[in-house]
């Protein structure tokens, strides 16, 4: 099993340069100093709730949102010829119920913030 710490680490730094934020300003933001997101995003610091909910609230988020991990690239790849090559084998009326199943799925996300 992968270390937990450097797993929310990831995530942190991940969420942290989509949203175009420095280290310094994700620690202000956190009310955390930007030595400690360092630490925190290399999975060298122990973290307690009260700094994921501070880290959350920095990148405003939940902090359910920094366990939410996402698949990496090459097994999105495989997952997705997959389903291509189960479709493509499929009948009509399977599809059907696909596209239905989708569009309910879709219809259920949480738009990001």
């Amino acid at each position: 099993m992968a270390d937990v710490k450097k797993l929310i680490g990831d995530r942190i730094r991940q969420m942290r340069k989509e949203k175009g934020l420095s280290q310094e300003k994700l620690g202000y933001e956190s009310e955390l100093h930007c030595t400690h997101i360092g630490s925190i995003e290399r999975g060298q610091k122990n973290w307690s709730i009260d700094t994921l909910m501070k880290v959350a609230k920095g990148l405003n988020v939940e902090v359910i949102d920094l366990f939410n991990f996402p698949m990496p690239p090459a097994d999105a790849k495989k997952m997705k010829k997959s389903l291509v090559e189960n479709i493509n084998s499929s009948s009509t009326e399977t599809i059907n119920i696909l596209s239905d199943l989708l569009s309910v799925l879709k219809s259920l996300q949480r738009p990001l913030p």
